[in-house]
């Protein structure tokens, strides 16, 4: 019997990690350079709850955001770029490097917020269905406006960096308004994300449900 828990112990000890692993999500592709601080009672998918995201480092009655300083990343439309030039193309494109729950992102300075507004007003240019203030369900677009963006939180009083607590799927209603830090984005959730072990690429792959 010694033996035998001997050879089991290694195994039991690791089995809480592995759980943890397990139960991570993982996005790949698409990704905005921003983490959003939900409201209270979390966001809400549909047109009925369009959301105007103010940049804020504190939670707001209709959701808050923090723009995300990803890490340089080899794949995808702005592979290879960083800082600013990264930060621009991502909002354009999306980030196509994989990020996960519990992960920690540096954060960027509010004063980049134009550097934002350029790439993702680019993003709708980049569109086949340039409409403003139409709901996902009406939009016949090539899928540009339509991304992946991360839920955050930030660890005690430190807000150079933000925890990554989950992901949505969202709809770029239109062109963000406002000037400077007072800037704001409006979008639609269209649905949480549930990620699936992709076959072929040894990662994890996006459904959407």
């Amino acid at each position: 019997m010694v033996p035998l828990l001997r050879r089991l112990l290694p195994a039991l000890l690791v089995l809480p990690a592995t759980f943890a692993a397990a139960g991570a999500q993982t996005i790949c592709d698409h990704l905005a350079p921003l983490g959003l601080l939900p409201p209270a009672g979390g966001f809400r998918f549909g047109c009925a709850f369009d959301y105007n995201l103010k940049l804020g480092a504190t939670l707001g009655p209709a959701g808050n955001y923090i723009l995300l300083d990803y890490p340089a990343c080899a794949s995808g439309p702005c592979a290879g770029q960083a800082a600013l030039t990264q930060l621009q193309c991502a909002a354009t494109h999306g980030y196509f490097c994989c990020v996960s729950t519990g992960q920690m992102i540096p954060t960027i300075a509010g004063t980049s917020v134009a550097t934002l507004v350029a790439g993702l007003d680019q993003r709708i240019a980049n569109d086949t269905d340039t409409r403003s203030g139409i709901c996902f369900s009406a939009y016949t677009g090539n899928g540009s406006r339509v991304g992946n963006v991360p839920l955050i939180q930030f660890m005690g009083t430190d807000r150079s960096q933000a925890q990554l607590t989950g992901f949505l799927r969202f709809f770029l209603v239109g062109p963000p308004s406002g000037s400077s830090t007072s800037t704001t984005i409006p979008v639609e959730f269209t649905s949480d994300l549930t990620p699936a072990r992709g076959s072929a690429w040894g990662r994890l792959k996006l459904l959407y449900r």
